[in-house]
């Protein structure tokens, strides 16, 4: 969403009226609050895994409507906000990608933000900090000013009524946003790349199905360029970040949504660590289709190996061809080189009620840089 025009800073999407929740206890003083979120110009919201349940996500969208802050979210609470809603300014990390936006703000406020979601590193920022969670977490990154915790939509219901709008407007935030898709595009040549597969299929399946994502090298893409609406239209595992996370995770999501169906991002050496998943999909007859990233190896690790100048000890092998191997499963399957054949494929796979697998064979390009995007 891009807007200009006088009524830039004022015009919003309209959302639906929050009801407000049942009273229910929480900690912390909400006055005290009130004043920290008065008397900033410039808050930044910042959003995790705990946002994303129950009415939490509306109450995190209406918080930052009325507020007119820009709104970044973890991996895990992508949704949350639109990618396409005018507060979403990008992702979360703790690394490089957000540090234009963040950088700015003269107050963060946190909200439902789990430890587990953040890098080991240190907090970059000086800006005042308030927590807003759940629960209270120790957090091992920064010490918050002041904090609120127990029912997110509640406490967030009571800090909206009667909220100023901060000095943001809805032209920088969208600056910002831009900032990071540009920063995430890696590599900016042609053809078939992480970020070219990943908006190809978005497009094929115009954002319909949920996104399960496995962790690797590839989930830098996946999570930035595939669009979610709601809360869990991406699935990722975060913390420990275990591989073999997405196809079954997918499956899954197909047979509790037959209807909406789901699309497994997954690396060559996830999808080898539970190929036998594919049987469950054919037999459930799951509304599924896997793209894997078949670069022929541990990508994630190898960049980190490279960086540390190590030996190559198993972190890269030859190719196999999973599009065969699929097939002889019972899934429908392609195996491409191109961004037309892929392309080609996805089309067909879009349209496919059933069970099916694109092996995408690429070079491992632009990981690199996009790891230093979001990890630092």
């Amino acid at each position: 969403v891009e807007l200009t025009g006088s009524n830039a800073k004022r015009m919003v999407p309209a959302m639906a009226k929050l009801e407000e929740p049942e009273t229910a206890p929480f900690i912390g003083d909400i006055e005290a609050v009130r004043t920290i979120i008065a008397a900033a110009h410039r808050p930044v919201i910042v959003a995790g895994l705990e946002s994303a349940s129950g009415g939490n996500a509306n109450s995190v969208r209406l918080f930052a409507e009325a507020l007119g802050a820009p709104v970044l979210l973890t991996y895990m609470a992508k949704g949350v906000v639109p990618d396409r809603h005018a507060n979403f300014a990008g992702i979360f990390t703790g690394g490089q990608a957000e540090y234009p936006c963040v950088s700015q703000a003269d107050l963060i406020i946190l909200v439902g933000l789990d430890p587990v979601e953040m890098i080991r590193k240190p907090w970059a920022y000086d800006a005042a900090v308030v927590d807003i969670g759940e629960v209270r977490h120790d957090k091992h990154y920064v010490t918050p000013l002041e904090g609120l915790h127990g029912p997110i939509a509640q406490i967030l219901v009571q800090l909206t009524d009667g909220l100023s709008t901060s000095d943001w407007d809805y032209i920088k935030i969208a600056s910002h946003r831009n900032t990071f898709i540009q920063t995430m595009m890696f590599p900016s040549k042609p053809g078939l790349t992480p970020v070219s597969i990943v908006q190809a299929a978005a497009e094929a399946f115009e954002g319909a199905p949920r996104l399960a994502v496995d962790a690797g090298a590839h989930m830098f893409s996946a999570v930035a360029f595939w669009p979610a609406n709601l809360p869990h239209d991406v699935l990722i595992s975060n913390g420990l970040a275990t591989m073999a996370f997405a196809l079954p995770a997918a499956v899954a999501a197909a047979m509790h949504d037959p209807e909406r169906g789901a699309v497994a991002i997954t690396g060559d050496g996830g999808l080898m660590m539970c190929m036998g998943e594919l049987v469950t999909a054919v037999q459930e007859n799951a509304n599924l289709t896997v793209i894997v990233f078949n670069d022929g190896a541990l990508s994630l690790i190898d960049i980190k190996r490279q960086e540390l100048q190590l030996p190559d000890l198993g972190f890269t092998w030859n190719r196999p061809d999973f599009a065969t191997a699929a097939k002889g499963l019972g899934l429908e399957a392609w195996r491409v080189g191109s961004i037309d054949e892929l392309k080609s494929a996805l089309v067909s796979a879009a349209v496919h009620k059933g069970a099916s697998l694109i092996d995408v064979v690429l070079d491992p390009d632009g990981y690199l840089e996009q790891m230093r995007a979001l990890r630092g």
